[in-house]
């Protein structure tokens, strides 16, 4: 129920002053045209107007004291167009039952205002009940919201730091060990052990890059820098640096067009294929194949002429994603169930990013997994077209030597 702001309400929202003086106003203005106009036909219904406004805009006990000075003033002025005090019989019936008139019109206009009042009274209340109940909705959406980023800091700091510990152990222990049996050592042990060192480094510091990237893509992405780039050229620049024995230890199928080309970042996609790649070298058994593909591929956007779009997938032969975590797969800091109990190592932050990065580039990326041992992961993300793809020359062989 909703109480539009009509002449009636606005009246009763007046200061009570103002609402005094109209009614005071109201009543004289009458009065005067009482005694001018309608006393020599004793006719009173005039006065009626002040003790209706008297009994809108006024409190109960307002309305009473005007409609008492509306009597005495009736009770005067029949007096004097009579000549005395004794009146005629009709002039007394008329008189009572104007009075009477007047206390129904009274009652009745007060109660109307007493009923709008309740009203008004109701629907504050329940305006209040619904801010009440939106509040608490809010603050148990904030609570939850709270408990989520309290979670995610939590298994954050548990993924860091167990990534943190595994190579600073093994840092610390090869340097003991060439520190305590540095004269023992012959040279090809030493170069060994400072090789598994550098490695260990360069761990540590892929995972500081990683969080630091992470943080730069929580605030804001840096604008891409968007023009036309070959996609299996960008592709053998990915792979070219690739470490070795990711190219020794897997086979890397290609299935590009030729002429594929796509709007985009370079950088952007070189490091959304390079996390790609490196999430299926993780999980891939050793001596498979990890695909690329890529194909034009319809716009899902409406209209008379949506752009054309290239989807690049990386599709690996894994254990494969359980379909209930696939939704959750693209979030900061997410790590799969078996991971968290088990003994693949990650952050959980190369899925978060490259999703940043393709939704920069005005991407869309997403993944398909039946969840079953042996089929795999397929990991997809499209790009805007920047040509029309030659669909009969393809790369379509194993780059892996």
């Amino acid at each position: 129920m909703h109480f539009h702001k009509t002449l009636p309400v606005l009246l009763i929202d007046l200061p009570a002053r103002v609402r005094l003086s109209i009614v005071v106003l109201s009543y004289l203005l009458c009065v005067a045209i009482f005694a001018s106009v309608f006393l020599t036909s004793h006719n009173g219904s005039i006065l009626a107007i002040p003790v209706a406004v008297a009994a809108w805009m006024l409190k109960p006990r307002g309305a009473l004291i005007s409609l008492g000075c509306t009597i005495l003033a009736l009770i005067v002025f029949n007096s004097l167009s009579s000549g005395g005090i004794l009146w005629s019989r009709s002039l007394l019936l008329t008189f009572l039952s104007g009075c009477l008139a007047l206390l129904i019109e009274g009652a009745i206009i007060g109660l109307l205002r007493q009923a709008l009042e309740m009203a008004q009274a109701l629907e504050t209340a329940q305006a209040a009940q619904l801010k009440a109940q939106q509040a608490e909705q809010e603050m148990a959406i904030a609570l939850e919201h709270q408990r989520q980023l309290n979670q995610l800091k939590d298994q954050f700091l548990a993924h860091v730091s167990h990534e943190l510990r595994t190579p600073l152990t093994e840092v610390s222990g090869y340097i003991e060990l060439l520190s305590d049996y540095h004269g023992h050592l012959d040279a090809a042990t030493q170069a060994t052990y400072l090789n598994y060192v550098k490695e260990g480094c360069q761990e540590l510091m892929l995972l500081v890059n990683r969080v630091l990237d992470a943080s730069q893509a929580s605030s804001e992405v840096n604008p891409p820098q968007i023009k036309a780039y070959s996609v299996v050229q960008v592709v053998r620049e990915v792979y070219e640096h690739l470490d070795p024995r990711d190219k020794r230890d897997y086979r890397l199928h290609l299935d590009i067009p030729e002429h594929l080309t796509v709007w985009a970042d370079q950088q952007y996609l070189r490091e959304v294929l390079r996390n790609l790649l490196a999430n299926a070298f993780k999980y891939c058994p050793k001596q498979t194949a990890v695909v690329i593909g890529a194909a034009p591929r319809e716009s899902s956007a409406r209209g008379t002429n949506p752009p054309a779009q290239v989807c690049i997938s990386v599709k690996d032969t894994g254990p494969g994603i359980p379909p209930t975590e696939l939704p959750l797969l693209f979030g900061k800091f997410v790590r799969l169930q078996r991971d968290l109990a088990g003994t693949t190592r990650g952050s959980g932050l190369g899925l978060y990013i490259s999703k940043q990065l393709v939704e920069a580039m005005h991407g869309h990326i997403w993944v398909e997994s039946t969840g079953r041992a042996g089929e795999g992961s397929c990991f997809c993300f499209t790009l805007p077209a920047a040509a029309h793809a030659s669909l009969h020359a393809r790369t379509n062989h194993l780059v892996s030597p």
